[in-house]
């Protein structure tokens, strides 16, 4: 198995992983086998437009408020995938590590169980609109596991990153008319800069065990 490293058959490996990028050209210097992420996000529901009238009249429907927060905690998972793979890919596309579904001397797996805090820093009133400011802040763990190849074994190499210490916060700002008009909430890109800013701050944490040097020493255990 050493002398496969850094030159593993594409006859055993499986198409490039969906979603994820990593290196395409010719010869990379190892296969990496990474499984889908596991996410899970949630924070504020963003009120845009004609979304708070669509608030107001579920008001009295904890079923219809649960199902548009659901809604809202999907499509963030979605987005914090996106930018995981675009990350992570772009970093393993100038390693030099090719990424596949299977068949790979080891297997990346990432859990991410992510909350994000909505606090008001102030709040004006006019008699035109109202405005709320204030920060969205992540909190939650981000999990990793090195798997080898042989079935069963535990993990060669795994750890956590407390959300919380990466101390990541953007502003947010409402604004309301008080005649009904269209709200603007920004709550939502203030959540996915958070979001894409989790995804690069993640990969700083791991760049020295995903080299592809320290990949190369880990499968040889």
């Amino acid at each position: 198995m050493l002398s496969c490293l850094t030159a593993w058959s594409p006859a055993l490996s499986a198409n490039t992983a969906s979603g994820w990028s990593g290196y395409t050209g010719g010869e990379p210097e190892f296969w990496l086998s990474v499984a889908p992420s596991d996410i899970r996000v949630e924070a504020p529901t963003p009120l845009t437009g004609s979304n708070l009238q669509i608030l107001l009249a579920l008001s009295g429907s904890n079923s219809g408020l649960g199902e548009m927060r659901k809604k809202a905690n999907d499509a963030f998972a979605v987005y914090l995938n996106q930018q995981v793979q675009q990350q992570f890919g772009e970093f393993f596309d100038d390693e030099r590590v090719r990424v596949v579904d299977s068949a790979a001397p080891l297997t990346l797996h990432t859990e991410f169980d992510v909350t994000v805090r909505q606090k008001i820093l102030d709040i004006f009133s006019s008699s035109d609109y109202d405005v709320e400011k204030g920060t969205m802040t992540a909190y939650g763990k981000f999990h990793y596991r090195l798997l080898g190849s042989q079935a069963g074994a535990p993990a060669l190499r795994e750890g956590s990153v407390d959300i919380a210490d990466l101390k990541l916060q953007a502003r947010y700002r409402t604004k309301a008319p008080k005649d009904g008009g269209t709200v603007e909430d920004t709550t939502r890109e203030a959540t996915e800069r958070l979001l894409e800013e989790l995804a690069e701050e993640v990969l700083d944490e791991m760049e020295d065990i995903l080299e592809v040097d320290a990949l190369q020493d880990l499968a040889r255990k």
